[in-house]
């Protein structure tokens, strides 16, 4: 059995939403651009080895704000979708050999993920097919509304999860089932989908709300007193 492990970080989305002509994933976090922290928080996983960041062909920037990185980051070209950026990086991974590994698959902009959540993913996973990822159980009272925005129903949250990153999967498995959803036309929000859309069943893996995503610039205040927070709790694996 293979028991190791790389990651890949798609970063060569443009993050519309996040309402700035610089992709989201340079815009600085605490004195450090978000993506650097990421890989930072990842780079405390003793258990990875190595670390590949998808970008944009047309990227100016990763070159400029990565020297300081250690040799285990690395970078390929990323694609137009996130599902395409995967499935370039899975595809540089299986020409190095490494198609019988496994595979985490990680958000660039969750910076304040901790090591320790990504070892009990690793753990609960335990190198058993399909994979599992980290996920956060819903607490909110949900409404499903109709095109009027009016509530047609309240939606029962038990055994409802919010999915996070990382995802650890086969590296060959999750390839396959990216190529099948692609030729499909499937949606897939997340990598997880595309293995449940073989009628696999990840295995989840809880976690706190810390592992915040992102979005929005509002985000960035809510990230910072994150981090703050874990840097005093001495957040690591």
């Amino acid at each position: 059995m293979n028991t190791k492990i790389w990651a890949i970080v798609p970063a060569a989305g443009i993050g519309i939403r996040f309402g700035s002509e610089m992709p989201k994933q340079y815009y600085e976090l605490a004195a450090k651009p978000i993506i650097i922290r990421t890989l930072q928080r990842l780079g405390d996983v003793g258990r990875i080895s190595g670390i590949g960041v998808g970008i944009s062909p047309h990227d100016t920037t990763w070159a400029r704000v990565t020297s300081g990185l250690s040799e285990a980051v690395w970078s390929f070209v990323g694609g137009s979708t996130r599902l395409e950026t995967v499935s370039n990086g899975l595809d540089e991974l299986v020409s190095r050999g490494e198609g019988s590994a496994w595979v985490l698959i990680h958000d660039a902009v969750r910076p304040c993920v901790c090591a320790e959540d990504v070892n009990r993913l690793i753990d609960a996973v335990d190198f058993q097919p399909p994979g599992g990822l980290l996920a956060s159980p819903v607490n909110d009272t949900l409404k499903s509304a109709d095109e009027a925005a009016q509530v047609t129903q309240t939606v029962p949250r038990a055994n409802l999860w919010r999915a996070q990153t990382p995802q650890l999967f086969p590296v060959r498995l999750l390839q396959e089932a990216l190529i099948q959803a692609g030729n499909q036309k499937l949606e897939c929000t997340d990598d997880a989908q595309a293995i449940e859309h073989m009628g696999l069943r990840p295995k989840i893996v809880a976690c706190a709300d810390h592992n915040l995503k992102i979005t929005q610039r509002s985000d960035l205040a809510l990230a910072c007193a994150i981090l703050s927070q874990q840097e005093s709790n001495a957040c690591s694996g």
